[in-house]
């Protein structure tokens, strides 16, 4: 799946563990409405009926999760909205890219565990170190993600896209198995 291809330029696709109309509003979506089926139709009609501004569309998957994307915008990606919806126990994960950056950022338990380079495969802690030991970052080095300095991946995370490494990542941390049919059909947003 070539998500440059399915999204252009900019996007941000979220992972969450919570309910959609949940995950929605804490991601700052006061008033979700249903939307046509299809991406692009989703998005006019949320101008037309919402007014322009940033939007996001979402769509329950799988074991209790909630997959959001944006366009030309990021909130999903931002610190503090990531650690709200990763709070109690929790993980989420979201992706993010723009002309010059792929890259994911994984918090568990209401802290940001770190990013992930999808370009280079590599895992990177908020303040440089990660905590190899924490249990969701080891689930990430078990299929070959890099958390040291050598920035070497092996495995599973040895593959030459940074789609493939999103999807073997969020499957990894979330059970889901991302496939283009996920971003077909029916969506639930709003401008925000």
């Amino acid at each position: 799946m070539d998500l440059d291809e399915m999204f252009g330029e900019g996007w941000c696709v979220t992972l969450a563990p919570h309910p959609l109309t949940e995950t929605l509003h804490l991601m700052g979506v006061a008033n979700p409405v249903p939307c046509p089926e299809g991406l692009n139709q989703a998005a006019d009609f949320l101008q037309e009926h919402q007014g322009d501004g940033a939007f996001i569309l979402g769509r329950e998957m799988p074991g209790g999760w909630t997959l959001t994307i944006e366009f030309e915008s990021s909130i999903g990606f931002a610190n503090d909205v990531l650690r709200t919806l990763a709070a109690d126990g929790r993980t989420a994960i979201s992706a993010y890219r723009d002309p010059d950056t792929r890259t994911a950022t994984i918090a568990h338990n209401g802290a940001i565990l770190g990013r992930l380079e999808l370009s280079g495969r590599y895992f990177d802690g908020p303040s440089g170190n990660v905590d190899t030991a924490h249990r969701v970052v080891r689930s990430l080095t078990a299929v070959g993600f890099d958390a040291s300095d050598d920035c070497e991946p092996t495995g599973e995370a040895d593959t030459e896209e940074p789609e493939g490494c999103l999807i073997l990542a969020v499957r990894v941390l979330t059970g889901v198995t991302l496939t283009a049919a996920d971003f077909e059909g029916p969506w639930t947003g709003g401008v925000f």
